[in-house]
C-alpha cells in the first residue's frame, strides 16, 4: 500500500504550508480558479520523481523553497522532498529523503539533499513493491528494452485537468511521445499477466543473451586469428566444390560452424587419381610416318586408275572406229571378192595414171584390220579387270590410311586426358593443402574449445527458461485480467448511464484505450459523444483498474488523484444556472461508493470547482479555497503592507 498523508511547502521566508489528506478516502479541494489547485497534482507528480517541475510560474513557483510528500507505506513511512528549482530551470536533482515507522513531515526546511531523482525513483520502487523486471521488445525491433518503476505505475493513479475528458487518449502523459508504448511494454506487468519468476527469468534470459553474443563474436575472433574463422571456411567450401572436392549438391549451413569444418574435413580424405605413364610418342611418330607412306601410296594408286581408265578410253575409241569401217567395208563386199584389174578403173574401166594397189595389197591390209579388231576386243575384259584392280587396292589402302588416323586421334586424346588428370590433380592439391592449414590452426585452437564449451552452456539455459516461459501463458493471464476490469466497467457504465450502456465496455491494451463492444461494431473512446461520455469513460476505467490491482494486490500506489471532473458541468463557474447539478452529483457519488467500497484501501484526492451543498458531498470537503484569502501558498507569504 502507499497513500500520500501529507503535502507540505516549506517558503523562502522559513514558513511551512501542511496540507493533510484523509487515507483510504475520499478528500475533496474545492475552490476558486487561480488558487493553485491543479498545482497540487503536479507537486505530487514531481515528489514522486517527477523529470520535470510542471508547476507554471506565479505565486507558487516564486515563494515556495522545497516541496514534500509523507507517504504512508504498509509498515513504515517515508518523507521525500524535491528543491523548486531555480528561476530559469524546469528541475534539479537536490532531493531529500527519510524513512520512518512513525515518522512526521519536518517542521522546518533544516535539512539538505541525500539524494537524487533516480534515487528517489529507486527506493519508491522497491519500497511499493515492484521487483526487478524487464521488458525485452520482439526481435527486428530497435526500442530498448524497459523495466517497470514507480513512474509506470503512476500512469494508473492520476488524471490532469486535461486529461480526465480527453477523447483521444486514456491514461496520464499519454498524450506525449513514447508514453503509449511505455505503457503497453509495463501494463502486462501490473495486471500480474507476468508473474515476478516470470519476469526474472527473462531478466536473466536476456543478460545470458547479451553474454552469448559477446562470447560468440569472441569465439570467432579467436578462430580468425587462428585461421579465418567461418569466413574462411565459407570461402574454401567454395573452391572445393569448384575442384569436385565436394559435391556440387550438398546442402550446408553456413551458420553451423562445425559442421562446415567436418565438412572440410571429409574432402581431405580425397586421393589423387593415377596418371598412367605414356610411352605414346614413339607410337605416334610411327604412326605419322606410316599414314605418310600410305598416303603416298594412295595418291600413286589413284595417278595408275586414271592411266588405266585413259588407256581403255582410247582403245575403245579405236575399236569402235575400225569396226565402223569393216562394215564399210563388208557392205561393198571387199571381204568377200577383190577381182578387177589394178591399171583400169573398176567403175568406168578407163586406164589409170596412177595404178591401184594391188588386191593382195588390200587383202592385206583388211586382214591385219580384222586382226588388230580382234586382238582389241580380247584385250578389254583384261584391262578392265586391271582397273577394278586399282580401284580395290586403293580401297583398302584409304581404309587403312582411316584406321592410322583413329589410332593417331586416340593417341591425342590420351594425352588430352593426361593433362587434364594432371592439372584437376594439381588444383586439388593446392585446395587440400589450404584446408588442411586451417584445420590444422582449428585442431590446435584450445581456446576455442573452451569458447564452445561456454556457449553451449549458455544456449542450453536460454533453451531451458524459453521452455518454461510460454508466452501463451501471459496472453491467457491478460486476458483474464481484462475480462475482470471489462465486468466493472459494464457494469459503472450503466450505472452512469454513459452512451451504448448496453454494451460490454472493455479496455484496449493494443490501442491503449476503451471500446464498446457494440453489436454492429466496435465503439472506441473518441468516437463516444460528450464531454460526459468522456469523463464518465475516464472514471470507470482507473477505478476498475485500482479495484484489479488492489483486490490482487499488484505494486501501484493504492492512491487517485482527479482534476476537476465536473469541468464538462461548468460552462461558467459564476453562471449556476447553466451547471447540471444532477450530473455533477451523480459523478461524485460514484466516486466516492467506489472508494468507500474498497474499504479504506484506496485514497482518492480531487480538485474541483464543484461545492455541493449535501452532506454527503461536504464531509470529504479537507479544504476550501472560495474564500478570498484561502488559496495553496498563504497570502501572507507574498502579500505585504
Amino acid at each position: 500500500m502507499m497513500q500520500i498523508r501529507e503535502l507540505v511547502l516549506y517558503g523562502y521566508n522559513s514558513k511551512v504550508r501542511h496540507l493533510p489528506f484523509s487515507l483510504g478516502g475520499v478528500n475533496i479541494i474545492t475552490g476558486k480558479s487561480k488558487s493553485g489547485k491543479s498545482v497540487v497534482g503536479d507537486i505530487i507528480d514531481y515528489c514522486l520523481g517527477g523529470s520535470s517541475c510542471n508547476i507554471a510560474d506565479g505565486v507558487v513557483r516564486d515563494n515556495v523553497a522545497w516541496y514534500g510528500l509523507l507517504l504512508q507505506f504498509e509498515q513504515e513511512r517515508v518523507f521525500v522532498a524535491r528543491k523548486n528549482p531555480d528561476r530559469g530551470q524546469q528541475t534539479t536533482t537536490a532531493c531529500y529523503i527519510e524513512v520512518g515507522a512513525e515518522l512526521e513531515s519536518p517542521s522546518e526546511c533544516n535539512f539538505s539533499s541525500n539524494t537524487n531523482t533516480a534515487g528517489i525513483e529507486e527506493a519508491l520502487t522497491r519500497r511499493i513493491g515492484i521487483s526487478e523486471n524487464l521488458n525485452t521488445p520482439p526481435e527486428g525491433q530497435s526500442r530498448l528494452p524497459l523495466a517497470a518503476t514507480i513512474r509506470h505505475s503512476l500512469y494508473y493513479c492520476f488524471q490532469g485537468q486535461d486529461e480526465i475528458a480527453a477523447k483521444n487518449f486514456l491514461f496520464h502523459h499519454q498524450s506525449e511521445d513514447f508514453i503509449t508504448q511505455a505503457i503497453k511494454d509495463t501494463i502486462p506487468y501490473f495486471l500480474g499477466a507476468v508473474s515476478e519468476e516470470a519476469l526474472a527469468l527473462e531478466n536473466e534470459r536476456s543478460i545470458l543473451k547479451r553474454k552469448l553474443t559477446l562470447e560468440k563474436r569472441k569465439l570467432e575472433e579467436n578462430r580468425y586469428l587462428m585461421g579465418g574463422g567461418s569466413e574462411r571456411a565459407v570461402t574454401l567450401i567454395g573452391e572445393a566444390r569448384r575442384v569436385g572436392l565436394i559435391d556440387p549438391s550438398t546442402q550446408v549451413d553456413y551458420q553451423n560452424y562445425q559442421e562446415m569444418y567436418s565438412i572440410l574435413q571429409n574432402a581431405m580424405k580425397w586421393v589423387p587419381n593415377q596418371v598412367q605413364p605414356s610411352n605414346s610418342m614413339d607410337r605416334l611418330t610411327f604412326l605419322q610416318s606410316k599414314l605418310q607412306e600410305c598416303q603416298n601410296d594412295f595418291d600413286e594408286l589413284g595417278v595408275n586408275i586414271d592411266n588405266a581408265k585413259k588407256f581403255a578410253g582410247e582403245t575403245s575409241g579405236f575399236s569402235s572406229e575400225a569396226e565402223h569401217q569393216k562394215m564399210r567395208l563388208e557392205s561393198i563386199g571387199l571381204f568377200e571378192q577383190l577381182d578387177f584389174n589394178p591399171g583400169k578403173c573398176p567403175l568406168c574401166s578407163g586406164t589409170l595414171t596412177e595404178p591401184l594397189p594391188s588386191v593382195e595389197m588390200i587383202k592385206t591390209s583388211i586382214s591385219n584390220l580384222d586382226k588388230s579388231i580382234t586382238n582389241v576386243s580380247r584385250e578389254r575384259p583384261k584391262l578392265r579387270s586391271f582397273i577394278s584392280g586399282l580401284e580395290q587396292e586403293r580401297e583398302n589402302k584409304l581404309e587403312e590410311i582411316k584406321g592410322i588416323q583413329a589410332e593417331i586421334d586416340g593417341l591425342y586424346q590420351q594425352e588430352d586426358e593426361r593433362t587434364q588428370l594432371r592439372d584437376m590433380n594439381a588444383r586439388r592439391g593446392k585446395v587440400i593443402g589450404r584446408i588442411s592449414l586451417w584445420v590444422e590452426s582449428v585442431e590446435s585452437d584450445t581456446e576455442s574449445d573452451k569458447q564452445e564449451q561456454i556457449i553451449k552452456k549458455l544456449e542450453d539455459r536460454i533453451c531451458e527458461i524459453d521452455e518454461i516461459l510460454n508466452a501463451d501463458s501471459v496472453e491467457d493471464r491478460k486476458q483474464s485480467a481484462l475480462a475482470r476490469i471489462q465486468e466493472n466497467m459494464t457494469k459503472w457504465a450503466k450505472e452512469l448511464q454513459l452512451e451504448h450502456c448496453d454494451s460490454p465496455y472493455r479496455l484496449d491494451l493494443n490501442k491503449v484505450t476503451v471500446v464498446v463492444d457494440k453489436p454492429e461494431r466496435p465503439v472506441p473512446l473518441k468516437q463516444l459523444g460528450s464531454g460526459s461520455n468522456w469523463v464518465g469513460v475516464h472514471l470507470i476505467a482507473y477505478f476498475a483498474l485500482q479495484h484489479y490491482f488492489i483486490s490482487t494486490n499488484r505494486p501501484v500506489p493504492n492512491f487517485l488523484f482527479l482534476d476537476q471532473p465536473s469541468q464538462v458541468y461548468f460552462p461558467s463557474e459564476l453562471d449556476e444556472k447553466q451547471i447540471d447539478w444532477n450530473e455533477v452529483n451523480k459523478i461524485y457519488r460514484f466516486i466516492i461508493d467506489r472508494t468507500i467500497e474498497l474499504d479504506g484501501k484506496l485514497q482518492v484526492i480531487i480538485v474541483d470547482h464543484a461545492d455541493l451543498k449535501e452532506s454527503s458531498f461536504q464531509e470529504f470537503v479537507c479544504e476550501n479555497w472560495w474564500a478570498d484569502d484561502k488559496n495553496l501558498v498563504p497570502n501572507d507569504w507574498y502579500e505585504h503592507d
